[in-house]
């Protein structure tokens, strides 16, 4: 927190303080040119400042007084900027610098500001920033005792206080009216007030608490506690109270009459309380300078009205060039991605590990090492600041620990680790004019489904995290239709559609099993149904057209747009009209015998009325952003997702397993994403790799591409020929995809993953409990039959199940489960085959086995699960649901 304080708060403060004193010279500039106006408009000016004082940010515009005075902005968000004349921790800068308005000073400074070694050795800044900290949180807290004290004197006083009416309340003991309460105001007047006096006064009070000129003096008593270093913010306080005052006074004569003045002026020199108080409350009648109150009432005339027409204009000019920083000069946090990086290492303090006993503790980092920082795209129009890049960045620590164990995807290379384990960061930055960058996403890379996903490049992932993270009205490349697509009695996991951008329009398309036939503006399903979705252009609107089919006896269905099936076949058509006057068709259509029996086959005639409904004529459609070279220049540029694809592992030349259906496993995206936009290069062949463990995956016109395990090269073969490549990055490796790939094909073509869950026990009369250990029995037992080397083999599993019916009756009576369902407990005592399956399998409750029986081979691991098993008509099936219900 002191250090939040000392190298954050306070330069922030000290820029806020600079800013407002600037502010304040203009204001008291248009003071002068308002003098013989109605004192509510330099009042009003004032809050401009109030502004600048409290608020560390503020909307950049093309005009700005602040512009005269060569202010340094730098962007605090996509849409405001922050004034930085000393940049934030510059008492650990390399090279600190200040950035005043003033030429001599800023020179001066930065001539005795320390450089290079001596700065970034001796830290010579550190002392004399601890001190200004502590002398200016000593001068808030007295600040604020004062007004503490003042207000507790005052609350004496109003002691035996009684009410007059509504709000407002006699005292014996005050010699001046006065409002207090910040939520709820009161008026207080000396009980010797006249009934005349009483009339006027009080008006001037309520003028005040309809006005807020009580909660604008907290608020402004609140800047001076923070900013009480500056000798301009002092000014304004007493110059805007007592503008404040005469505005209110100004107020009362030109409701009650001028013949009230000479009655108001005798009260204010009677009740006048000699002194200027500086708390934050009350507002006092008699309070500020009686002189100067008394003389603008006796020059006071009602202004004429195009005079304040003209002083009102003036004011809000004055206020809004105050209030808006400069364009043109905006820059970002930091002077390049490298300095991001740098930075963010810097402030690696501590890392979380996991200990092989497998608890978590807490370390110093005593090193960083970068480990890559990779642009990987960029949109430029966009963002109205400047260019959106996406980055990638990874870095690794050096730890003051020595019991670290990897887990996951963690690792550790010549003394440096990963303990985060997720795959480095997506980043993405706004880049500014001068070459200057503000970081707007930071988030672990893991999966990548949360930023790249599935998009087809980098800068469709950008394009789509700005639009949502601005809210703006813009297509997405990628929505996800899960809920608005029913699928009977299962759960189809997310649903991504990709948008399809045609001349003038776009609709959205599956990212799985569909596929565009031909060259045309048409889509099929992948799973050779006959299902598809095709688009045509019509000369007629589109009301003429579904008109037209009507009467050959086609059926209307109601709906946003015409919208018509065939009164026999499986055939619909939307129709939307086209700017030119003629109309797009969008016919959808489908083979109901072909569709049944297979849920992701059953829903294709709701998945093509969605489709056919997401069609929307845009002629000003965003453009399709250009991939980068790098995501293009890899073998599987060419490859749609989706397509089929084969995947095979070969050990000693010999073929373990091939599979076809590699796009069931929730991950496949993840994999086909991370080797197409891989960046390659050139390799030779470097074998013999005969006695290697390879991964084969091939496709449609004969391609195929082979990695082996621990080589860097992959081999890629067509029709053209035979190349060799490698990934340009040496973490990346083709093998490592491919094989994690071929794994999880191969343990979902097993009957393993829980998403694939199809094991059924044959009733013969045992009991649920009975039943759920068989069937948690063969389920984990899957393991055992994964390949070698796969990431999910174990070499031991033993299983036992506990009954849970507590929760059993819960949902029952909450609805979740019926009758026929039991809920219950599993633990799974395990032994991975090999490094990768131990990482992959320290997730979730796994940890050591703390048994005692026998058979369990020492370094054994347990988890813990929760399961249903269900009782239908041709025997138990169970559910696997993780570790919770």
């Amino acid at each position: 927190m002191a250090n939040l304080i000392a190298y954050e708060l306070l330069p922030r403060i000290f820029n806020m303080s600079v800013t407002a004193g600037i502010v304040i010279l203009f204001v008291l500039l248009a003071r002068l040119l308002l003098r013989r106006a109605p004192k509510v408009f330099s009042y009003a000016l004032w809050s401009v400042v109030l502004f600048r004082l409290l608020c560390p940010v503020s909307l950049s515009a093309g005009f700005s007084l602040l512009g005269l005075v060569d202010m340094p902005t730098r962007a605090a968000t996509p849409h405001t900027t922050t004034v930085e004349y000393v940049p934030p921790d510059i008492v650990h800068a390399e090279d600190p610098q200040v950035q005043f308005p003033v030429e001599p000073v800023r020179t001066a400074v930065n001539e005795v500001l320390p450089k290079g070694e001596e700065q970034t050795t001796a830290d010579p800044l550190e002392a004399p920033t601890a001190i200004a900290t502590w002398l200016w949180l000593l001068g808030i807290l007295a600040m604020a005792a004062y007004s503490v004290a003042s207000y507790l004197k005052i609350r004496r006083r109003l002691v035996g206080a009684v009410p007059l009416r509504d709000n407002i309340y006699l005292a014996d003991h005050i010699p001046t009216p006065f409002v207090m309460g910040l939520f709820r105001p009161r008026i207080y007047l000396p009980s010797a007030l006249s009934g005349r006096e009483q009339a006027y006064i009080i008006r001037h009070e309520q003028h005040h608490i309809r006005r807020g000129d009580h909660i604008v003096k907290v608020l402004s008593f609140a800047a001076l506690c923070i900013h009480w270093f500056n000798p301009l913010v002092w000014a304004a306080f007493f110059l805007s109270g007592k503008d404040m005052e005469m505005s209110c006074d100004e107020a009362v004569v030109h409701a009650l009459g001028e013949q009230i003045r000479a009655d108001y002026s005798t009260s204010l020199l009677r009740l006048a309380t000699g002194r200027r108080r500086i708390a934050g409350m009350p507002l006092a009648f008699g309070e500020g300078d009686t002189k100067s109150r008394i003389r603008n009432l006796v020059n006071w005339k009602t202004p004429k009205r195009w005079a304040a027409l003209l002083a009102a204009v003036v004011c809000i000019a004055v206020a809004g060039a105050c209030a808006a920083n400069p364009q043109g000069s905006t820059r970002g946090r930091y002077d390049s991605m490298e300095d991001f990086a740098q930075q963010t290492m810097d402030a690696a303090k501590t890392a979380v590990y996991y200990t092989a006993e497998g608890g978590e503790a807490t370390a110093a980092v005593t090193g960083t090492k970068l480990a890559w920082l990779e642009q990987q795209g960029e949109v430029d129009g966009l963002a109205p600041e400047g260019a959106l890049e996406a980055w990638t960045f990874h870095f690794l620590v050096q730890v003051d620990a020595d019991d670290i164990m990897l887990v996951g995807g963690m690792y550790e290379e010549d003394g440096w680790y990963d303990l985060e384990g997720q795959g480095g960061h997506n980043v993405v930055a706004l880049r500014y004019d001068d070459g200057s960058y503000d970081v707007l996403y930071d988030q672990a890379v893991n999966d990548n489904l949360d930023f790249y996903g599935y998009h087809n490049s980098y800068e469709e992932a950008i394009y789509d995290w700005y639009v949502d993270d601005q809210g703006l009205d813009l297509p997405l490349y990628v929505e996800d239709w899960t809920g608005s697509i029913g699928a009977p009695a299962e759960n189809l996991g997310n649903f991504p559609v990709h948008r399809c951008d045609g001349e003038g329009w776009y609709l959205y398309i599956p990212l799985q099993a569909w596929q565009r036939a031909g060259r045309g503006d048409s889509w099929q399903s992948g799973y050779g149904t006959g299902s598809a979705l095709t688009v045509y252009r019509q000369g007629q609107d589109a009301r003429t057209q579904a008109d037209y089919l009507v009467s050959q006896g086609w059926i209307g269905v109601e709906g946003a747009v015409p919208h018509v099936r065939h009164w026999e076949y499986d055939i619909e058509d939307y129709y939307y009209n086209a700017p030119d006057g003629g109309s797009y068709q969008v016919r959808i259509e489908w083979q109901a015998q072909n569709i049944a029996g297979y849920p992701y086959t059953a829903i294709e005639p709701d998945v093509l009325r969605a489709m056919a409904e997401s069609f929307t004529v845009d002629e000003e459609t965003a453009p399709l952003p250009t991939p980068t070279p790098e995501a293009t220049a890899g073998p599987l540029g060419g490859v749609q997702r989706g397509a089929p694809l084969t995947l095979c592992l070969t050990r000693n030349g010999d073929e373990i397993g091939t599979y076809d259906d590699c796009w069931s496993e929730s991950n496949a995206v993840y994999y086909f994403n991370y080797l197409q936009t891989l960046s390659w290069a050139a390799a030779e062949e470097n074998g013999p790799y005969d006695d290697r463990d390879a991964v084969t995956l091939s496709g449609a016109g004969g391609w195929t591409m082979t990695a082996y395990d621990g080589a860097d090269e992959v081999c890629f073969s067509d029709p053209a020929g035979t190349r060799w490549l490698k990934p340009e990055t040496e973490d990346d490796s083709a093998y490592e995809m491919l094989r994690g790939w071929f794994d999880e094909a191969e343990y979902t073509a097993l009957g393993g993953g829980y998403d694939h869950q199809s094991i059924v026990v044959p009733d013969v009369g045992q009991g649920y409990l009975e039943a759920a250990a068989v069937y948690v029995d063969a389920f984990e037992r899957i393991h055992l039959q994964a390949s070698a080397g796969s990431k999910l083999c174990y070499s031991f599993v033993l299983t036992s199940v506990e009954e849970a019916e507590e929760t059993t009756s819960s949902r029952r009576e909450r609805g979740k489960i019926d009758e026929r369902t039991y809920c219950f407990y599993l633990t799974t005592v395990f032994v991975p085959q090999n490094e990768y399956a131990l990482g992959w399998s320290m997730a979730g409750n796994t940890g050591d086995y703390t048994g005692e029986d026998p058979a369990v081979p020492e370094g054994a691991l347990e988890y813990y699960r929760c399961g249903y098993i269900t009782l239908e008509d041709d025997g138990w099936h169970g559910r696997l649901v993780g570790t919770g219900w």
